[in-house]
């Protein structure tokens, strides 16, 4: 081997033990020594635990109720029980309208039975004179829908309008024998059920009282004379928001 041969194998082993002891300086920070025994590497990349501000109380809770407030919002949030369960509430409610139908009900279908036993019945608006908003719909339905199970009949003359042009249409021979409407069988009704939401709401040491009737009347159209009426009463008390504020 010549010289120049052996200067550059002496050269080329000084920049691979110098590329070693290199990486060791970029992990320890400008040293070329290997760190010492037990040390801990990492500790240059890690941040100082004392550098990061400290949360206060204060901050605590809110972070805690912000990281509800996420959890809350992110569930389904509706669950389903039995009407039969529900409870009171501030508003007009479930227990109001499943109480009033179950009195008016009962008590106009054994009257029915016991003392008209013939004749069709007719809705009338059941009209709502309180502060609440009250789905009156609602309670006049669910009464028709039980007492039609009862066997009680009603009748509905707002469709007579549409009836009479289906009977005049099947006149023009366009329609079918066996579904052709026939002229005659119209059903009048004999009473009418009509009735009225009332209230009386006072306030005392913060507490609101609320007394509400709902009042049924069935009346004779041959007579005007009202041959039943029912009344189911509620006597509501509830705490008014933020008084003593």
């Amino acid at each position: 081997m010549n010289k120049f041969s052996k200067k550059w194998e002496s050269k080329g082993k000084r920049l691979r033990n110098k590329g070693l002891h290199g990486r060791g300086d970029s992990l320890g920070g400008g040293s070329s020594s290997p760190p010492k025994s037990g040390g801990d590497t990492t500790a240059n990349f890690l941040p100082n635990s004392n550098s990061y501000p400290k949360l206060t109380p204060m901050h605590q809770k809110f972070l805690i109720f912000f990281v509800s407030f996420i959890l809350v919002s992110c569930s389904t949030g509706a669950s389903y029980q039995k009407p039969e369960n529900a409870k009171a509430t501030k508003q007009w409610g479930v227990v109001e309208v499943k109480e009033t139908v179950k009195s008016m009900s009962h008590s106009l279908s054994v009257y029915y039975k016991t003392e008209m036993k013939t004749g069709f019945l007719e809705w009338r608006k059941l009209q709502n004179s309180t502060s609440e908003h009250i789905d009156t719909k609602l309670i006049t339905n669910e009464i028709l829908n039980q007492l039609t199970k009862d066997k009680i009949p009603f009748v509905d003359t707002s469709v007579r309008e549409d009836a009479t042009k289906e009977m005049a249409f099947g006149k023009t021979g366009m329609v079918s024998s066996d579904s052709r409407l026939a002229v005659g069988k119209f059903k009048s009704p004999s009473h009418q059920i009509k009735g009225e939401i009332n209230e009386v709401v006072n306030f005392e040491s913060g507490t609101k009282i609320q007394y509400i009737t709902v009042t049924l009347f069935l009346v004779s159209l041959e007579t005007n004379q009202i041959v039943w009426s029912e009344q189911t009463n509620f006597l509501k008390k509830s705490r008014v928001e933020g008084y003593g504020f």
